[in-house]
């Protein structure tokens, strides 16, 4: 049972007995023993090895999580660092990731850790328990934020999946359903499940204002625009007191659609027989560019299966000649190079992008057989991976560029 202690406390213990994860004599004086019953048991430094292991083991996505995904990344983390007593060296060159990187995702990996620990021991008073204050729901949604990535999704399977939940709910109702799925939307890039969970809300919400009549989901963007617009609509007649129904759950609607960068605008002003509308923003994907250079015909066909249906748009060069001139007229986001070229060693071309009047800025990724990472970096390279290379390192590698090029 885990009592008497803080959050922050809790994170400091962790990290102390996993960094100590296989020495007897650090995990005898842990604090943890105590304070998760373990202390009298014969077995007591197994057993909490063992615990800190399988909760590790617990945080392991399912198989059709996105390999990019956050929680990906987080579980290889603790794994690594923790599971395997990997340098954070070690496991910041294997996610392309620098030591300072490493360490901000590392403690917050742990934190992710933390709050699973805190929650599968901690016992809470029944009134606790059934009535969370302000404090723990957002101590919640932070958790919820910090455990999902931002992904590519399809704005119409974003609503069906919604609407697929809501059904039994619309069916019971007496409120009827429009949807008409709009055309040439483009593609949404935000955290898929609070999202989806931001829209049900707002779907139970919106029966839960109406007596009767039936609600309208449309989905529309305007040329340039960088979000997509996503209304509910009523038509019929509205509940007594609708605006009161329901507002814990379009707060929550609102902050889950923050983690994405959306909003949540609604109103019960009648116009006609519209007497109520919901008004939600969604961010679209922009594809990321990625110039890949190599000379190996079998490498390029790799690397465009690994970015296949991800938001990275992969254009392959395998003149070292002609790479350069490429990258000036296409001008991608971020370059991935490699060194053991014909014609033009890829350390000289490293030196031209890097002395290029535009693509100066752009990050170039040295991907090479070649165990040289410090001099990739000290000539300026944004990141180094090493050959042969699995989906899961480049696209970590990507994702982390990405979070450097938006700041």
């Amino acid at each position: 049972m885990l009592t008497e202690i803080d959050r922050s406390s809790l994170e400091s213990e962790l990290r102390a007995a996993l960094t100590h994860l296989y020495d007897p004599a650090a995990l005898r004086d842990s604090r943890l023993m105590a304070l998760l019953g373990l202390e009298n048991r014969a077995d007591a430094i197994v057993a909490l090895r063992r615990l800190l292991l399988e909760a590790i083991e617990s945080l392991k996505p399912a198989d059709d999580v996105p390999t990019q995904s956050r929680s990906w990344r987080y579980y290889h983390i603790l794994s690594g660092r923790f599971t395997e007593q990997l340098t954070q060296f070690e496991v910041g060159n294997d996610l392309g990731l620098s030591v300072r990187q490493l360490r901000r995702q590392e403690k917050r990996a742990l934190a992710v850790l933390a709050d699973l620990i805190w929650t599968r021991y901690k016992l809470e008073s029944a009134e606790a328990a059934s009535a969370p204050g302000p404090q723990a729901l957002g101590d919640e949604l932070a958790w919820s934020q910090a455990a999902f990535s931002s992904e590519s999704a399809e704005v119409e399977a974003l609503i069906q999946s919604a609407l697929d939940t809501a059904e039994p709910m619309l069916r019971e109702s007496a409120v009827g359903l429009d949807y008409a799925p709009g055309e040439g939307l483009p593609r949404l890039a935000l955290q898929l499940v609070p999202t989806r969970q931001a829209l049900l809300n707002v779907i139970t919400t919106a029966l839960d204002w109406m007596n009767e009549g039936r609600l309208v989901l449309r989905a529309g963007h305007q040329p340039g625009d960088r979000h997509v617009s996503l209304s509910v609509t009523g038509y019929g007649s509205l509940a007594a007191g609708a605006a009161e129904l329901g507002a814990e759950r379009l707060s929550v609607a609102r902050e889950l659609l923050s983690f994405s960068g959306g909003s949540l605008h609604y109103d019960a002003d009648s116009v006609g027989d519209q007497v109520c509308v919901f008004r939600l923003r969604l961010p679209t994907d922009k594809q990321i560019t990625v110039l890949a250079i190599d000379d190996n015909p079998d490498t390029l066909q790799l690397l465009q299966r690994y970015t296949a249906d991800t938001r990275y748009g992969l254009q392959c060069e395998s003149d070292p000649a002609r790479s350069l001139a490429l990258a000036e007229e296409t001008m991608p986001d971020i370059i991935l190079l490699d060194v053991l070229l014909q014609d033009i060693d890829g350390w000289e071309l490293l030196g031209r992008f890097r002395a290029h009047p535009r693509l100066g800025d752009q990050p170039v990724i040295v991907c090479t057989i070649l165990p040289q990472r410090d001099l990739a970096l000290s000539l300026g390279a944004a990141a180094f991976l090493s050959k042969p290379l699995s989906q899961r390192q480049l696209l970590s590698v990507l994702d982390a560029q990405v979070d450097r090029l938006r700041g």
